[in-house]
C-alpha cells in the first residue's frame, strides 16, 4: 500500500497563494459586472433558465417604475407582448439554445401584461445574453434594456416635421401652378391684345403692330389674321408697323410670308407706316413687296379703299363695320396694287 504523504507547510502556503490569486482574477470581472450592476445607467434583470425573474437593478426600477416584488409571477417566455412584436424566436434561442440576441426596438407597456398590471410603458432597444454552466446549459439570461423613448420621441417629431414641410411644398406647389396658369392665361391674353385685328369697314379688316416682331409673334400673327380673313371675308387688311420701332431681315420676311398668306385666301394686303429705316432695310436685303400698295398711315390706306369703290353709293349702302354687306361676288372697280 502506498502510503499518503502529509503536505508540508510550504506546499500549503503555495497552494493557498494559487488560490488567493484566483479568487483576485475572478474578483476583477466580479466588480465589473456588478459596476454595470449597479451604475445606474443601463437597465439591467436576469433570469433564471425558465425566463423568471431572479434580479433587476435600480436602473431597472427606475426605467420602469416597478420592483422585483412586482414581476414575481411574470416570465419572458409567456409574454403577450414580446409574442405580438414577433421577438418571441429571438427570446426562445436565447433561453433554449444558448444563443445571445438582439432584440428589435418595442414600445412594452407592463400595465398590459395580466401579471405585471402596473408600471410605466416605455420605448426600448434590449438584448438578451446567456450565462451557460460548464457543461454548456443555459442556467441564466442577462437581459439588457436601453431607453429609446427620447430618440423615439426625435423620430416622430422630425416625421411630424417632414409631414408638415411635404403639406407645406404640396399646398407651395398648388400656388404656384395656379399662378402659372393664371400667367398663361395672362399672355394669352396679352397676345390676342398684341395682335388686334379691327374690322374697319365691311370686307376691309386693319392689323395695327405695336413692338418688336419676333418669330413666335410673326407665327402668332399669321394664325391671327388668317383666321379673322376667312371668319369675316374680308378682301383688304392693312398692316400698320408705325408702332414697330425696328424690323429685322427676319422680321420683314415673316411681314411678307403674311402678305402672302393672305393672298392666298383672296385678301389684299397694304403696308401703312413704313419707316425710313425699315425701307432701307428692305432695299438692302432685296424685300421688296412687289404688288403689294404701300400707304403712308392707316387712314390714307383706309381712304384709298373706299375710294376705289364704286363711289359714295356702294359706300353707302355698305355702311360701316356691322352694317348690311354687300355681294362678295360683286368687284367694286379695280383693286389698286
Amino acid at each position: 500500500m502506498e502510503q499518503k504523504t502529509t503536505p508540508t507547510i510550504t506546499e500549503l502556503e503555495r497552494e493557498i497563494d494559487a488560490l488567493r490569486r484566483r479568487v483576485a482574477e475572478l474578483e476583477i470581472p466580479a466588480r465589473r459586472y456588478r459596476a454595470l450592476l449597479d451604475g445606474g445607467i443601463v437597465s439591467m434583470m436576469i433570469y433564471d433558465g425558465e425566463s423568471r425573474v431572479l434580479e433587476v437593478n435600480r436602473r431597472w426600477e427606475q426605467l420602469w417604475s416597478l420592483s422585483l416584488r412586482d414581476v414575481a409571477g411574470w416570465r419572458l417566455l409567456k409574454d403577450e407582448q414580446v409574442s405580438a412584436n414577433g421577438s418571441m424566436p429571438l427570446v426562445e434561442r436565447a433561453f433554449w439554445r444558448g444563443e445571445a440576441t438582439a432584440l428589435p426596438t418595442i414600445r412594452y407597456d407592463p400595465v398590459q401584461a395580466d401579471t405585471l398590471q402596473k408600471g410605466m410603458a416605455r420605448w426600448v432597444a434590449s438584448s438578451l445574453h446567456p450565462i451557460n454552466d460548464a457543461a454548456g446549459n443555459v442556467r441564466e439570461v442577462l437581459q439588457i434594456h436601453v431607453d429609446v423613448g427620447e430618440l423615439k420621441q426625435s423620430e416622430d417629431e422630425l416625421r411630424a416635421q417632414t409631414a408638415q414641410l411635404e403639406a407645406a411644398i404640396v399646398e407651395r406647389t398648388q400656388r404656384l401652378e395656379e399662378q402659372l396658369r393664371v400667367s398663361e392665361e395672362q399672355q394669352r391674353a396679352i397676345a390676342v391684345l398684341s395682335t388686334p385685328v379691327l374690322r374697319l369697314w365691311d370686307g376691309i379688316l386693319a392689323l395695327p403692330l405695336i413692338g418688336q416682331i419676333d418669330a413666335e409673334r410673326a407665327a402668332r400673327i399669321l394664325d391671327v389674321l388668317l383666321q379673322a380673313i376667312v371668319d369675316t371675308q374680308a378682301e383688304h387688311v392693312i398692316i400698320d408697323v408705325t408702332g414697330v420701332p425696328f424690323m429685322d431681315a427676319e422680321g420683314a420676311r415673316h411681314l411678307r410670308d403674311t402678305v402672302r398668306a393672305s393672298s392666298l385666301l383672296g385678301a389684299q394686303c397694304a403696308i401703312a407706316g413704313i419707316s425710313p429705316v425699315m425701307a432701307r432695310l428692305l432695299i438692302d436685303c432685296d424685300l421688296g413687296f412687289d404688288g403689294v400698295t404701300i400707304v403712308a398711315s392707316l387712314q390714307d390706306g383706309l381712304r384709298r379703299l373706299l375710294s376705289s369703290r364704286n363711289g359714295d353709293r356702294t359706300i353707302g349702302a355698305a355702311g360701316p363695320a356691322g352694317a348690311q354687306r354687300r355681294d362678295p361676288a360683286r368687284r367694286d372697280g379695280p383693286r389698286e396694287r
